[in-house]
């Protein structure tokens, strides 16, 4: 456990650029998981340098920028209203159960509120990728009770936002949020030379709402996020939309059947089987949406080997692309 990636303390986000950064890259319980009392969890619970959030990407365009020469900066421990502030547009893909540190991540990027001087300004959008716990659990943090958005756009499978308006639970936060709903391979031009498409793809959907995937295209290279699916092969025409990006951080979640102790299965594809899906597909490789049984969190596990000789990236909290 010794070499285990720490989370970061800051974030740089260079001025003129887009970038893509990892929020997070576990299963949607994180890292400590509730309850658990394997070696890894216990690990995580005494010890809060082994903790590790849920699986969330980040969008930065600094091409705006009026900051300091270079990059700016801020430590997640030190004062909100220390941080030098960068002009940029930020959005987030998913709002998990660790968006307040992730929000926090983000702060040089965000800067400062404009009416409140110790808080920081909202993002400027929220994509959702479908209706499970670690994908959704965050929204309470925007509400009154906490970060107090106004007219946040969230962006969301279209049955999805109507589940949300139909759920009395929901409502006094949607008072706060611009819902945008999302049709199946609908893009939206967030910025120059950005666009995000919605793509869907097979996963579980015990509400019928959907789950998409988006795909993310910069000025200069283009990245696709699929932090879950069921089966590669059950997305028709999959390889043909993976091999027309340069990036893809797909769904690792568990390495081996062995992870699941007897317990009923939960799809997703595993490990091995995702690196042979991708072994003749022209696109980097990037493994995320680790379950907290997965031997990828252990640097010196033989599982990490033999991923790492495939030319396959493990992702970490603060991994960054440049789009």
């Amino acid at each position: 456990m010794d070499d285990w990636a720490k989370l970061p303390k800051e974030l740089r986000f260079a001025e003129d650029t887009v970038t893509a950064v990892i929020l997070g890259i576990m299963q949607d319980g994180g890292l400590p998981h509730a309850g658990c009392r394997c070696e890894r969890c216990v690990a995580a619970f005494n010890d809060l340098r082994q903790v590790e959030y849920a699986a969330c990407l980040g969008l930065v365009d600094t091409r705006a920028s009026t900051g300091s020469a270079t990059a700016s900066t801020v430590s997640v421990t030190e004062p909100v209203e220390a941080a030098e502030t960068v002009a940029a547009t930020v959005y987030m893909f998913d709002a998990t159960p660790d968006i307040k540190f992730q929000i926090n991540l983000l702060a040089t990027a965000l800067g400062q509120h404009p009416q409140r001087p110790q808080r920081l300004r909202q993002p400027d959008g929220i994509f959702l990728t479908h209706a499970h716990m670690g994908h959704i659990a965050g929204l309470p943090q925007l509400g009154l009770e906490a970060m107090a958005v106004a007219r946040l756009p969230l962006y969301a499978p279209y049955e999805m936002g109507r589940l949300l308006q139909a759920t009395p639970l929901w409502q006094p936060l949607l008072q706060n949020i611009r819902l945008v709903p999302l049709q199946p391979e609908q893009y939206i031009e967030v910025a120059r030379d950005i666009k995000i498409t919605a793509v869907p793809v097979p996963h579980r959907d015990e509400w019928e709402v959907g789950t998409f995937a988006y795909k993310i295209e910069g000025p200069n290279r283009s990245l696709f996020y699929v932090p879950d699916i069921d089966r590669w092969e059950a997305w028709l025409d999959g390889d043909e939309m993976l091999n027309a990006v340069d990036v893809v951080l797909a769904d690792a979640s568990f390495y081996s059947k062995d992870e699941r102790e007897g317990r009923e299965w939960v799809a997703h594809p595993l490990v091995p089987q995702t690196l042979k899906f991708f072994a003749d597909l022209d696109c980097d490789l990037v493994l995320t949406h680790f379950n907290h049984t997965n031997p990828l969190l252990d640097a010196h596990s033989e599982a990490r080997r033999l991923v790492e000789e495939a030319g396959v990236q493990v992702a970490q909290t603060g991994m960054m692309f440049t789009l």
